[in-house]
């Protein structure tokens, strides 16, 4: 593991080797690889932390969100625009607007929203960016790269009263679709930030846009360096 030597977002990104997912069993149930060094971690349908190393990181398929639910449709019947859908909820086209977004997109946006929940007193601190190189897991067969946040764990926060949705709004913070970043709460904070639409800053397309192009920029160069001496 080491830091990129510029910080961006007034914060830097830290650059992890390879990241490792089982599938989850008895004995790997909570368990994963982080550069050789097994931890323990929170897997969650769209994201999974790593307390230790309070590390939240998002499920990736090819560089793309993932969703690991039993309830989510495939991939390529949602891709191909077919509707296996079992409920209302959502739209095919919902399913294939997040099925599309890139990490380093989604990774922007969390950012944004994590940033203002923190500065309102109803989210955790974030502290880095961070970028997988290599990440390997169980739903996908090739090997590809992830990103998310470094951010403080909340099960160590005291405990305050639960956040509102007004509380979201002074914020500037758009909850998810179906509100679970209110439901899920731990210890009174905003927790959840992902789900098929999920949770979004308010007015700041160009920050989003400017933070996942230097994302990806950064990825992209520290790849085609990493390829050099592969």
């Amino acid at each position: 593991m080491f830091e990129l030597g510029e910080p961006i977002w007034r914060s830097t990104i830290v650059i992890f080797d390879e990241i490792s997912l089982p599938k989850p069993s008895r004995f790997f149930k909570r368990q994963l690889s982080v550069d050789g060094i097994r931890y323990k971690a929170n897997v969650a349908s769209w994201s999974f932390y790593i307390p230790e190393l309070q590390l939240k990181l998002l499920h990736s398929f090819d560089g793309h969100c993932h969703c690991i639910s039993k309830g989510a449709p495939s991939r390529t019947d949602i891709l191909n625009g077919r509707n296996v859908l079992s409920t209302d909820r959502y739209t095919v086209k919902d399913w294939q607007n997040v099925y599309k977004k890139t990490v380093a997109r989604r990774t922007a946006e969390n950012f944004v929203s994590a940033v203002r929940l923190q500065n309102a007193g109803i989210g955790p601190k974030v502290l880095d960016v961070a970028f997988i190189r290599t990440f390997n897991a169980f739903y996908n067969s090739n090997p590809t790269w992830t990103c998310g946040l470094i951010i403080e764990n909340l099960y160590k926060y005291p405990r305050k009263a639960q956040s509102t949705l007004q509380d979201l709004e002074r914020a500037g913070v758009i909850p998810d679709r179906i509100n679970s970043c209110i439901r899920q709460q731990i210890h009174g904070y905003v927790s959840d930030l992902n789900s098929v639409i999920g949770v979004m800053p308010t007015n700041a397309d160009k920050d989003i846009c400017e933070l996942s192009s230097e994302l990806e920029n950064e990825i992209h160069a520290t790849l085609h360096q990493h390829n050099q001496y592969a």
